[in-house]
């Protein structure tokens, strides 16, 4: 039964968005846990079963790290492992959990199931420092459907995490309630209510609420392969020669804005040397042009004792010349482009890797009446961020990424961290009801609206640009301004479970093998 849930959970992402999987995939896990005996044994078959189905759910799911990275190093194998091996400790902790909240403190399997593993959920998105996960939380699934998760501009993807697993919990209760021969009618109907009234209130939002135009937006897709985008001068030529085929389809003074991927040009753009003063001036003659500021991705500097920092940055170039705009990149790819809890200067001879500072601060590029708020490839997934720059006063996110690490253009061996991806910046904008603009390198590049709703999205691996209108509206949500009250919650309502089953266990008498008092 931990193997069923796995599977189930594990294809109810992007780009299958399966609508009821992530409704019923947790139940064969649920039942499985619930009839387990209340002493030792039973705990312990919860953890191992539960680590069975963490390393069958979260290694199906990610496995793209291995996929991805081993083009380039065999360390990709070591990298897969250890985050397999972690996030399979969570998964034993979240059936440690559940096991004791039903056995020691009774709680019923309908509230401690998304207790726990809305806990688990916030626990590896809050790790220390650079080494938290929170890529593709259980609410993610659900962003093929935006208007069922309008909920989120409430609770916030977590919360959506916890409507889903509380509706899985309410169903084992009936199917368990209807095995024992117990009144099931009372619990199916509260599955029914659970499931549909936060759905249908989704529905509602979105026809009712007001949204406007932002600007005229055009997101640009050089598709530089990730190999080349490495090889130095070779990846600036390839990258000028796309950009001088893509950019003359704009009609000069067409667009509000140009938006270019994450490091468009890999050099360090404000130090005065040949190379980053040619980058410059290209970038600029584009920018006359088109008519319009151009936001990319180049690379950042810090001067420190004995050398510099470098930081992935965003930057605004306008006709009249480069900016004093510059957004440095805050949250960091672990060991990719910072390792964990080692200082940036004694690894800044190497270049591009595992060496990057952490930005500070949430600048706004504002262009005439709009605001826009970089997101830097992986900080589509943390929610926080996007938060910050709403409360700042964001009118658009523009996430630039660079997707190449995640695939190549032959279908075989592409992977669906392609579509998990952008699946995130569905939820930062139904979180904030602000519009998006992608940006991606290889691809998929898209805009969606405030209701989530994705549009005019570029296929992948190929050259494209694609010039759009972005929304916005004039709410400051539930969840922008009070935050992740329901993962904050699961994860103090868990501690809160622990700390009674340990008080109620030391009170109760011991269990015999069998499960009977003593």
């Amino acid at each position: 039964m931990p193997v069923a849930s796995a599977l189930l959970l594990a294809a109810s992402f992007p780009p299958l968005h399966p609508l009821m999987l992530p409704f019923v995939g947790m139940v064969p896990l649920a039942i499985w846990v619930a009839t387990l005996g209340p002493d030792r044994e039973g705990r312990r078959a919860a953890v191992r079963g539960s680590m069975l189905f963490g390393l069958l759910y979260f290694g199906v799911v990610f496995y793209w790290i291995l996929i991805a990275l081993i083009w380039f190093t065999k360390l990709a194998i070591l990298a897969y492992v250890s985050t397999i091996l972690a996030l399979m400790g969570f998964a034993g902790l979240f059936g440690w959990m559940l096991h004791r909240a039903l056995n020691e403190v009774r709680a019923p399997l309908w509230l401690a199931l998304p207790v726990t593993w809305t806990a688990i959920e916030w626990s590896r998105a809050h790790l220390p420092g650079p080494i938290a996960f929170p890529w593709l939380g259980l609410g993610t699934s659900l962003t093929g459907f935006p208007e069922l998760v309008g909920i989120a501009e409430i609770v916030g993807a977590r919360g959506v995490t916890f409507w889903l697993v509380l509706v899985n919990g309410l169903v084992a209760t009936v199917l368990l309630r209807w095995r024992s021969g117990r009144r099931w009618v009372p619990s199916l109907l509260a599955v029914a209510l659970v499931t549909v009234l936060p759905a249908g209130w989704g529905v509602w939002r979105a026809r009712t609420l007001d949204v406007r135009e932002a600007g005229r937006v055009a997101v640009v897709q050089p598709n530089i392969r990730e190999d080349l985008k490495l090889s130095g001068d070779e990846a600036l030529d390839s990258t000028f020669a796309a950009l001088d085929q893509l950019l003359p389809r704009i009609a000069p003074g067409s667009v509000d804005l140009v938006v270019m991927p994450e490091v468009t040009f890999p050099v360090y753009l404000r130090v005065p040397y040949e190379q980053a003063e040619y980058v410059r001036a290209r970038v600029q003659a584009y920018s006359r042009e088109v008519g319009a500021p151009i936001l990319f991705g180049a690379l950042g500097t810090e001067a420190v004792k004995g050398g510099y920092v470098p930081f992935n940055s965003a930057f605004l170039m306008k006709p009249q010349g480069l900016t004093d705009y510059e957004y440095d990149k805050r949250y960091l790819v672990p060991f990719v482009e910072r390792v964990p809890w080692v200082p940036s200067t004694w690894l800044r001879g190497l270049r591009y890797f595992g060496s990057f500072g952490v930005g500070q601060g949430w600048p706004l590029a504002w262009v005439d009446e709009t605001a826009y708020a970089p997101l830097i490839c992986y900080e589509s997934t943390y929610p926080q961020g996007a938060r910050a720059f709403r409360r700042e006063g964001a009118d658009v996110l523009v996430n630039i990424t660079n997707d190449a690490w995640y695939g190549r253009e032959p279908w075989y061996a592409r992977t669906t961290a392609l579509w998990q991806h952008p699946a995130h910046m569905v939820m930062r904008a139904i979180e904030n009801r602000v519009g998006v603009a992608r940006a991606a390198n290889t691809g998929i590049s898209m805009f969606v609206d405030p209701l989530g709703r994705a549009y005019d999205a570029t296929p992948l691996f190929q050259r494209a640009i694609r010039v759009d209108t972005v929304y916005t509206t004039d709410v400051r949500t539930f969840y922008t301004r009070f935050g992740d009250l329901v993962g904050n919650g699961s994860a103090a309502g868990a501690l809160l479970l622990v700390l009674i089953a340990w008080r109620a266990r030391r009170r109760l008498p011991s269990l015999d093998p069998t499960g009977a008092r003593d």
